[in-house]
């Protein structure tokens, strides 16, 4: 589309033409606002691991950068050792995370070693409970990083 300036009908086409991109793409994520920096919507940290007597305590940080709550997640992680072989599987809950809020949520892992864990890898989000929130596109906004030894990844 070509604009010169002082055309004052080709301003208000160019104007209209983006309130209509914007209507649209608000219509594709099903009406729920989501976050439009490049920034992810939902940041999933591993903050820390730490020993707790037979078990290794991972502690995530949660931040829900959309404008609609999470009701609860369902994520299972896979944790590797430190060869890179799969050691297991855990199916850790969030529980609510309100909108534009972060969350600390704590797993202890039995039976297990912080220093034997890899690495995790948030394999599958099974369940995403919250207003027009389903699990593939809880897993598609979800960024996981990691501020602990082990690394994280999804």
């Amino acid at each position: 589309m070509s604009v010169r300036c002082g055309d004052r009908r080709a301003s208000l086409s160019a104007i209209g033409a983006g309130a209509i991109a914007l209507l649209g793409a608000t219509l594709m994520t099903g009406g729920a606002a989501v976050a439009q920096s490049g920034d992810p919507v939902i940041a999933l940290e591993l903050n820390d691991a730490a020993a707790n007597a037979k078990a290794c305590r991972l502690s995530f940080v949660i931040a829900n950068k959309q404008t609609i709550d999470i009701d609860d997640m369902a994520l299972e992680l896979v944790l590797f050792d430190k060869d890179g072989r799969v050691e297991r599987f855990v199916v850790v809950r969030s529980g609510k995370v309100p909108a534009a809020k972060n969350r600390v949520r704590q797993f202890d892992i039995a039976e297990t070693a912080c220093a034997d864990i890899g690495r995790v890898l948030l394999n599958d989000v099974k369940e995403c409970k919250g207003d027009g929130l389903t699990p593939p596109l809880c897993s598609d906004r979800i960024q996981a990083s990691s501020r602990a030894a082990i690394g994280f990844e999804n």
